[in-house]
């Protein structure tokens, strides 16, 4: 599993990311952070019903990210996230790997603060 916070270009704690009704619910908002495609750190806020999550856009298997098109890292029921070379599952809630060749393993986590209805990368814990 990887360590978010210790990846090459990882965004600083308190680094805003967007404003909450930005990211509309059941849907993702997508953030690259680096100037070189090889190294770009790349991370996902999703509106769950009104709760926000955040994970590190990387499939744990092979890492390479969830989806090709932007915003495309679903299962066709929009009830999983989806890795788009691998078809590995992933629970939106948890970001847990249900199905796939990285099952049991699952997506970095991300904190997120919330001020103001700003979102920012939150502490590491």
């Amino acid at each position: 599993m990887k360590t978010w916070h210790l990846e090459r270009n990882a965004p600083e704690t308190g680094t805003r990311l967007c404003r909450v009704d930005e990211v509309s619910e059941d849907e993702v908002v997508e953030f690259k952070f680096g100037d070189n495609i090889k190294t770009l750190f790349r991370m996902f806020v999703y509106n769950d019903q009104g709760q926000l999550r955040a994970y590190m856009n990387v499939c744990p298997h092979f890492n390479v990210p969830l989806n090709v098109s932007p915003g495309e890292m679903f299962t066709s029921d929009r009830a999983q996230f989806m890795c788009s070379i691998h078809y590995a599952k992933f629970n939106l809630d948890d970001g847990h790997c249900t199905d796939g060749p990285c099952e049991g393993l699952g997506l970095e986590v991300i904190p997120l603060d919330i001020i103001n209805n700003e979102v920012f990368v939150g502490n590491v814990a």
